[in-house]
């Protein structure tokens, strides 16, 4: 994408114009990159007539997992417990339009983070096995994206400067030096997540996208005649 910023025709500064026309245009570069972090939700729901017995039975089950995964090596710093929820149920009655309290329903869920992608199908497996009836999905992510980063950097003000020399040869001017570049601050790559349909499912992390781009100002004139 371009802009021409500048004099009208013959690109003539006016008096008291106090900058030259410029030609300003984004780039965009991507790069492949694997992921090399996993974070998997785990999830735990429970229903019983009363609400203590529902928590109880929620909260056991959460700790039944966690230790499973702490005896097949994982730390502590790895789980973090995301959300703790205790909540009535009601039937709704049609007739009476009134609501009929039905139970209480307890839920958790619980982030497993791992470097170790060929362990995630085992610790969805465990997980499962220990007491997590519920498997909220798997997203993987990229910590170390520097290189990745400056690939697609690089190739952002590639982009840029093919997208310059287009513009400047369709308008008849020549480029100047760049007088502007600022690199657009991007997000990380999307993570890429995936829900579980069945237990021993193959969960493949695949490859992601880092995104950069970059804006830049060339000034231009019109060059002279031959």
């Amino acid at each position: 994408m371009g802009t021409f910023m500048g004099y009208p025709a013959g690109f003539g500064a006016a008096p008291g114009a106090a900058e030259p026309p410029t030609l300003r245009v984004t780039g965009v570069g991507e790069a492949e990159v694997a992921p090399d972090t996993a974070r998997i939700t785990l999830g735990f729901t429970t229903r019983a007539p009363q609400a203590a017995a529902a928590y109880e039975q929620t909260a056991a089950a959460l700790n039944r997992v966690v230790q499973a995964l702490m005896q097949a090596g994982l730390g502590a710093e790895q789980m973090q417990t995301q959300e703790v929820a205790l909540n009535p149920v009601y039937e709704r009655l049609r007739e009476e339009g009134e609501s009929k309290l039905l139970g209480y329903e307890a839920t958790a869920t619980l982030a497993v983070t791992l470097r170790d992608l060929a362990r995630v199908g085992a610790v969805i497996d465990l997980a499962v096995s220990a007491g997590a009836n519920r498997v909220d999905g798997v997203q993987f992510m990229v910590q170390d994206r520097a290189r990745a980063e400056a690939a697609a950097l690089a190739q952002a003000v590639q982009d840029a400067q093919r997208q310059a020399a287009v513009l400047a040869q369709s308008l008849g001017v020549a480029l100047g030096p760049v007088r502007e570049v600022e690199a657009e601050g991007v997000p990380g790559p999307a993570p890429f997540v995936t829900r579980m349909a069945a237990e021993g499912l193959p969960v493949l992390p695949g490859q992601l996208t880092v995104v950069r781009s970059v804006r830049v100002a060339y000034q231009i004139y019109q060059p002279k005649p031959v």
